[in-house]
């Protein structure tokens, strides 16, 4: 199953608009050899992450949780004899000039074997793919789509203009909105386009857009909001979905309440983290938040998860998605390496993953199919999401069925109606 994916590409929307100054990287040594980033004892790996950004997200997690993996398998002998190890990391500062220097830099002078990638730009894609080294992260930019040896989390593949939304449609229909308002950010056209295809979603299944407003600016305030706030309160707006980061929704959540608007549902494609349930508490109250994995909370039963899980606690971290992106990237890549025999090189590697056609990550996600996921999806592809809402402090999973969590759809075609999904659980 491979279907759209696109809630990472959502939340790092905001950060697309905003420019900011300084970073820092963890310096290392390059490797030399007949294959770049193998010795005899060690395979380098790199990251290029986005670890100043606008949106406050925590990026160093995904080498983090990469490095993570790398240690268990280390523990066993590593892959061939050979450890696994995260020598360097490059701070993007999210800007498009550093993110290809980065690239470069781990490709030309580092000469790693593989990569880790997430910012909220990509423009070093192309020296990743021209260079043939694996790279693997979030797939939030069609960049993804460049090159056979770039593996976006839950596939390469991204439809920004075309494809409907429906888990934010599927939602408003579970709660019984019966008047939406999409929202998105005027100064980023990625955010008018997500809103565009939010709508499309809303067209094809209900409910009704109400208020529709791309004209909002990163930061607002309540006085920069009072007419998109006014609007909904004049449609009687029950039901709110935005292309924003989450605290651009918190802000207008806060404005919409002060302006006496009450029990509004809201829509937060990112969010789904420990830290913020901990740190923003009843703020979420009406929040639905989504992932594209099984949910930490339903973990029993599911190897891959239960795994994970594990090595967080005895990390000492609270797990999140950052880290689980790494985790999963490194996981694909050990298999690959595995796949590919003891004389593995780079090319041989992307080749092993891309013969593989049901990559769950021992059932935690919903199977890629990478023969064809770095392309347009193929007739009868499914999208599977899982659906979280806080309830007594704690992240709840909804809509899905015990054992099988996250909520499926076939997207291409599109079904007439959103009721009748499908589960997957691992």
């Amino acid at each position: 199953m491979q279907g759209f994916r696109w809630k990472r590409w959502v939340g790092a929307v905001a950060a697309a608009t905003a420019v900011v100054a300084s970073g820092a990287f963890v310096p290392a040594g390059a490797q030399s050899g007949s294959v770049p980033g193998v010795s005899a004892k060690e395979i380098q790996v790199g990251a290029l992450l986005a670890l100043t950004n606008p949106t406050g997200i925590e990026y160093k997690q995904v080498a983090d949780g990469a490095q993570a993996y790398f240690d268990q398998v280390n523990k066993d002998g590593g892959v061939f004899g050979k450890k696994l190890k995260v020598v360097k990391v490059i701070d993007d500062q999210s800007r498009t000039s550093k993110d290809l220097l980065g690239a470069r830099s781990l490709v030309e002078e580092s000469k790693v074997f593989a990569a880790f990638v997430a910012s909220q730009t990509f423009a070093g894609a192309d020296v990743f793919a021209k260079a043939g080294t694996p790279t693997f992260g979030y797939n939030i930019q069609t960049d993804w789509s460049k090159g056979p040896n770039l593996f976006g989390t839950y596939g390469s593949y991204l439809c920004l203009t075309d494809c409907p939304q429906w888990p934010t449609a599927f939602v408003a229909q579970q709660l019984g909105a019966k008047h939406v308002a999409v929202f998105a950010y005027g100064s980023s056209p990625q955010s008018a386009d997500c809103a565009n295809v939010t709508q499309k979603a809303f067209d094809k299944w209900g409910p009704k857009v109400a208020v529709f407003d791309t004209s909002l600016s990163f930061g607002f305030s309540a006085n920069d909001i009072s007419g998109a706030v006014q609007a909904m309160k004049d449609a009687q707006v029950d039901y709110v979905t935005t292309c924003m980061d989450l605290q651009g929704v918190l802000n207008l959540k806060k404005a919409a309440e002060a302006a006496g608007l009450q029990g509004v549902h809201y829509y937060a494609p990112q969010g789904y983290d420990a830290d913020n349930l901990e740190q923003l508490g009843s703020e979420l109250d009406g929040f639905t938040f989504l992932a594209q994995f099984v949910p930490f909370e339903s973990a029993k039963g599911n190897p891959g998860m239960t795994e994970f899980l594990k090595a967080m606690k005895a990390k000492g971290h609270a797990p999140s998605e950052n880290y689980l992106v790494g985790w999963i990237g490194a996981k694909l890549l050990v298999q690959g390496i595995k796949d590919s025999g003891k004389n593995f090189t780079q090319q041989s590697v992307v080749d092993a993953i891309n013969k593989t056609t049901d990559w769950t990550s021992d059932g935690m996600m919903a199977p890629v199919n990478w023969t064809t996921a770095h392309g347009p999806a193929a007739p009868g592809d499914t999208d599977c999401v899982s659906f979280l809402a806080p309830e007594n402090g704690k992240f709840v999973p909804k809509y899905g069925q015990p054992g099988k969590p996250m909520v499926c759809f076939p997207v291409n075609p599109y079904p007439a109606t959103l009721a009748n999904p499908t589960y997957f659980g691992g």
